[in-house]
């Protein structure tokens, strides 16, 4: 697992042993970050950041700060890990939070991001909680990125966001969410 772009592309990644964690394949990180603006700015969430792989690749396109989120300790070490190995850890914060704590935590410390990648255990299907709890506390600029097995469609509009974007990527499926345009 490797960094695809920007500033610290081609810099190898470490993730988590274990079965617990199921990081993203290079080339669905690839093709996700093809969907998304050409340089990102501002503040990005990882949520069930896992290796934390999908928050380093937006800081090393040009994100400012990102929160990375994870219940597991050992997964919390290890994007730790990678950050330090970056030279990266003034620009992560790294929460040990189940996510219900995370959003909550956002919402006294944040109020306002610009991107959420939302890559949740697939069993759970938290997708639309969490979208919801999201857009109940906290202002997300530029989007929400949902990463799901390619069989589980998610709704087009969720909580106040619309699906803007929709790319299957073998066995995986990429939504892009943004805020919806309220009309006058």
């Amino acid at each position: 697992m490797r960094v695809i772009a920007g500033e610290w592309k081609g810099h190898a990644l470490q993730a988590p042993k274990g079965r617990d964690t199921r990081p993203t394949t290079d080339r669905v990180k690839e093709s996700m970050f093809n969907l998304l603006p050409h340089r990102l700015d501002g503040v990005v969430v990882d949520l069930f950041a896992g290796s934390g792989a999908l928050g380093i690749e937006a800081l090393s396109r040009g994100a400012s700060k990102a929160v990375f989120v994870d219940a597991d300790r050992r997964a919390a070490g290890v994007v730790r890990e990678n950050l330090t190995k970056l030279h990266a850890g003034d620009r992560g914060v790294v929460w040990i939070a189940d996510w219900r704590k995370a959003v909550s935590r956002l919402a006294d410390e944040c109020r306002e991001v610009d991107w959420v990648f939302l890559d949740p255990p697939y069993a759970q299907g938290l997708w639309s909680q969490v979208v919801a709890a999201l857009a109940d506390c906290v202002r997300v600029h530029g989007g929400i990125v949902c990463e799901t097995p390619k069989q589980h469609l998610l709704p087009t509009d969720m909580s106040g966001f619309v699906q803007v974007k929709y790319k299957v990527y073998g066995d995986i499926a990429v939504s892009i969410y943004e805020p919806a345009v309220e009309e006058l």
